[in-house]
C-alpha cells in the first residue's frame, strides 16, 4: 500500500474546500450542493446508519464531513436522542450554514475541521464522541493524487481514533448498478477489501451491501470497539 505525502494531503484539502465553496456560490442550500440528487437520496443514505448493529441512543456522534448537518436533522427526526452532536467540515461556508440553522440546540456544536491535516498525526487524536460518521467523504477519484485506497484507509484510521465505541463509514462499491452508467470523477471501492482493512481495526465489524442504490450502488462498514 503507498503512502501519501503531506503536499498531496494538502492539494486534496485544498480542491475539497474549493469544489464545495462553488458549489454553495450556485446552488446555496441544497442537496446539489453536497453532491446529491435530491434529500430523498440523502436522507436514504442516513437512514442505513440506524438499520444496523448499534444503538444511537444517549450517544454522543461526530459527524466529519457533516456538510450542512443534514445528518443531524435525520437523527432528530428519527426521534433518537443524542447527549450531544459535533459537525465537522472543512468548507467555512457550509458550517456558516449549518451553525445558523441549529442556532438554537446547546447539543449541537459545528467545526471547520479537516481530520486530513498534514499535520495531524492518529498518535495526536483523541476520541470525541461514542460513534463516529463518515459519510460520502471518500467517493472522489484521487487519480494524479494519491491512492485511493492509501487516502481511505488513513481517513478511516483518524476517524476510528475519534471514536469511543463505532465508526460508520461508506462508499460507492465497485459492484456497479449496471443501470447507472460508471463516472470517472468518483472512485468505486472494493468491498471485500475494505472488509479486510476495517478487520485490522476490530474484529466486530458489520458490512452492510444490501441496499438500493442511490442512484449507485453503495455500501457501509460498522466497526465496533472490542
Amino acid at each position: 500500500m503507498s503512502t501519501i505525502d503531506h503536499s498531496s494531503l494538502e492539494k486534496i484539502s485544498k480542491e475539497t474546500v474549493d469544489r464545495y465553496q462553488h458549489r454553495y456560490q450556485k446552488f446555496g442550500y441544497d442537496a446539489r450542493t453536497l453532491g446529491w440528487g435530491n434529500r430523498d437520496q440523502q436522507f436514504y443514505r442516513f437512514a442505513q446508519t440506524l438499520d444496523g448493529p448499534l444503538e444511537f441512543s444517549q450517544c454522543s456522534v461526530v459527524d466529519i464531513g457533516c456538510g450542512f448537518g443534514d445528518y443531524f436533522e435525520f437523527l432528530r427526526g428519527s426521534v433518537q436522542t443524542l447527549s450531544s452532536y459535533q459537525g465537522w467540515d472543512v468548507n467555512p461556508d457550509l458550517i456558516k450554514e449549518a451553525s445558523r440553522r441549529y442556532a438554537e440546540d446547546s447539543s449541537v456544536r459545528f467545526s471547520v475541521r479537516n481530520i486530513m491535516d498534514s499535520a495531524i498525526t492518529e498518535a495526536t487524536l483523541l476520541p470525541v464522541a461514542d460513534i463516529g460518521v463518515m459519510l460520502g467523504v471518500l467517493n472522489f477519484n484521487l487519480a494524479g493524487k494519491a491512492d485511493n485506497y492509501a487516502y481511505s484507509e488513513l481517513a478511516i484510521r483518524r476517524a476510528w481514533a475519534l471514536s469511543n465505541k463505532a465508526l460508520i463509514v461508506d462508499f460507492l462499491s465497485s459492484y456497479k448498478d449496471p443501470q447507472y452508467p460508471a463516472e470517472s470523477g468518483v472512485f468505486y471501492h472494493e468491498p471485500e477489501k475494505m472488509l479486510a482493512f476495517a478487520l485490522t481495526l476490530s474484529s466486530r465489524v458489520t458490512l452492510k451491501h444490501n441496499y438500493l442504490s442511490i442512484p449507485q450502488r453503495e455500501f457501509m462498514l460498522f466497526i465496533e470497539r472490542e
